[in-house]
């Protein structure tokens, strides 16, 4: 039977359009026009959502005079799924090369969970292209890739199920799995990104997509004992010096506030840390009027 892939293309107030960057091709959904006096607003999503996880904030952003891109990672949704799709430093230089492809020299990137950590990445590799910086249940990489009781128990639990393949890649194939996933990452009786699991289940069916999105957590967590990882975190690294907002969710079970302390060594202009009541991991999501009230505060204070 063919994969249904009809969650690619849901219709609402965005148009559906792929772009070529970087040796592939990328689905995003798309809404605003072209300004040569604003910068481009890129959405990238988490684990283990597509471009879907913004669908509440494409609209307004649009409608506040941003031009609006939320894209399908590079293995994700309608997306190429290339044999390299682990590499994040591949993945970091998607996000470059998008910009450039939708016609900006300026951007502001927006980023959840591993979309935020290849965010930050991105602007630590090209900071003259970006105009600012909002990660989401993500802090600084190395942040992530260090050993230490700056996650939660959770956290390493689900890491470890990511290595148990073939298991893992029909669990990701398995609404039940994937819902009971998305209700423990989230708030408790929020069903935000819970109530969409039907939906990120048929993506994760999609042909190869459930195996990248195994494949490039195993990377995250391997990254320190490959040379193509440590030149990833070395990358990372740089100062930023772009405003930053990163957002978190007070009731996110898997990353701790103190997962976050480490995010000033790496942020060297405007940084601020805003915890948003009542949301888990999936933020924009699971409160989605204050958080994109937040975004498009932050947006328009510093296009």
């Amino acid at each position: 039977m063919p994969a249904d892939n009809s969650c690619i293309s849901i219709s609402g107030p965005w148009q559906h359009r792929f772009v070529q960057a970087n040796g592939a091709q990328f689905h995003i959904a798309h809404a605003g026009t072209y300004s040569d006096t604003r910068p481009l607003v890129l959405l990238v999503h988490g684990f283990p959502q597509y471009w879907w996880a913004w669908r509440e904030q494409i609209a307004p952003l649009a409608a506040a005079g941003f031009e609006v891109a939320a894209i399908d990672k590079r293995g994700f949704g309608g997306s190429d799924k290339t044999p390299n799709s682990a590499d994040a430093l591949l993945l970091t230089d998607d996000l470059i090369a998008l910009v450039h492809s939708l016609g900006y020299d300026r951007a502001f990137l927006v980023g959840l969970g591993r979309g935020g950590a290849l965010a930050w990445s991105a602007v630590s590799k090209a900071p003259d292209l970006f105009a600012g910086l909002v990660t989401v249940s993500s802090p600084h990489p190395r942040t992530l890739h260090r050993l230490g009781m700056h996650l939660t128990l959770r956290t390493w639990r689900h890491a470890i199920d990511s290595f148990l393949t073939p298991l893992a890649e029909k669990k990701l194939q398995d609404s039940r799995h994937i819902a009971q996933l998305l209700q423990e990452w989230s708030a408790p009786g929020n069903n935000g990104a819970a109530g969409q699991a039907e939906l990120y289940t048929q993506a994760l069916r999609l042909p190869g997509v459930a195996r990248a999105a195994l494949a490039q957590l195993r990377w995250t967590l391997l990254s320190q004992h490959s040379a193509r990882g440590r030149q990833y975190l070395r990358e990372s690294a740089n100062p930023v010096k772009v405003p930053i907002l990163a957002v978190r969710g007070a009731l996110d079970p898997l990353l701790p506030p103190r997962a976050w302390n480490k995010d000033v060594e790496f942020a060297r202009g405007s940084y601020e840390l805003l915890t948003i009541a009542q949301a888990g991991h999936f933020v924009p999501e699971e409160q989605p009027a204050a958080f994109t009230d937040a975004l498009r505060i932050f947006l328009q204070t510093h296009c």
